[in-house]
């Protein structure tokens, strides 16, 4: 059954609900949040939500990772998703440093010599590239693979 909700519960409602906890509110109000929200809403009263602080750790860590790493990096090391990562590197006015990628001539070679032999996901574990560059630059060499127990006529 419905309980209406009197002037008092109004005054708690709009006092508390904007700051004050989940559990402190139904507890006070003695009421499911989910009555409190839908009351809230209809009454045009807003929670105020505040962002967590961030630790003077957390932006050594943004300030010293972001110009190299991805922000899903920063985001596995900090725990912190990639929107408040994104928004305090720009608040920092951090910049991404973007260092060309080169193959070496000792990478190349390593491709040319492994390539016949193995698979691309193991030529990139083992040059420490990302697989889908490793099939690129395969398709760009021209590289084939052959077999080793096809005779020749």
């Amino acid at each position: 059954m419905r309980k209406p909700w009197t002037k008092k519960d109004m005054q708690l409602l709009k006092k508390l609900y904007p700051k004050a906890s989940q559990n402190e509110i139904t507890a006070k109000l003695r009421r499911s949040w989910y009555s409190i929200v839908n009351k809230a809403v209809r009454s045009g009263i807003k929670r105020i939500r505040k962002a967590p602080q961030w630790s003077p750790q957390e932006l050594r860590t943004l300030k010293r990772m972001f110009p190299t790493k991805s922000v899903r990096q920063i985001s596995e090391k900090i725990g912190r998703s990639a929107g408040p990562i994104r928004r305090k590197a720009m608040q920092l006015k951090l910049e991404k440093i973007i260092q060309p990628n080169y193959w070496t001539a000792k990478e190349l070679a390593g491709v040319r010599k492994l390539y016949p032999k193995n698979t691309a996901v193991k030529i990139a574990e083992k040059l420490g590239r990302s697989v889908q560059v490793v099939r690129k630059k395969v398709f760009d060499m021209g590289l084939k693979k052959y077999n080793v127990s096809r005779k020749s006529p």
